[in-house]
């Protein structure tokens, strides 16, 4: 099992993407494992992709259907959050986004041991990083 990163699905989608060429080449290599990603990277892929980048509304339904499509084994992560929070705190003083904590319990809550990624904040964690 490989666990989706945002950035790196965000990669993908997005053409104008600084590492969409290196996303395509990763998906070449992981696309017939299971992948996995939780609700919380559908809705933070679709926030980054209307507020930040500012996509029109074919591409950004376009992105939802497929993140919701069946491709992806798509996890409740709602569980996790309290487990997240508390490692947030742990990781201080290094600052890291509470949805990487969140997806960082998720995958060790679930053995999942490689992530697709590329956010410099799963370094050091335990994990494989397909992407770095």
């Amino acid at each position: 099992m490989i666990f989706l990163d945002a950035n790196y699905l965000l990669s993908l989608y997005i053409e104008t993407e600084t590492e969409h060429e290196i996303a395509l080449d990763i998906w070449d290599k992981i696309k017939y494992e299971e992948l996995v990603i939780s609700n919380s990277i559908i809705l933070e892929i679709i926030t980054i992709a209307n507020i930040k980048i500012k996509l029109g509304k074919e591409k950004l339904e376009g992105i939802y259907n497929n993140l919701n499509g069946g491709r992806f084994k798509i996890v409740e992560d709602v569980p996790f959050q309290n487990n997240s929070m508390k490692k947030l705190l742990n990781y201080l003083p290094q600052r890291i986004p509470l949805f990487d904590c969140l997806y960082i319990e998720l995958m060790e809550q679930l053995g999942i041991t490689k992530i697709a990624t590329f956010d410099k904040h799963f370094n050091n964690k335990g994990i494989e990083i397909i992407g770095q």
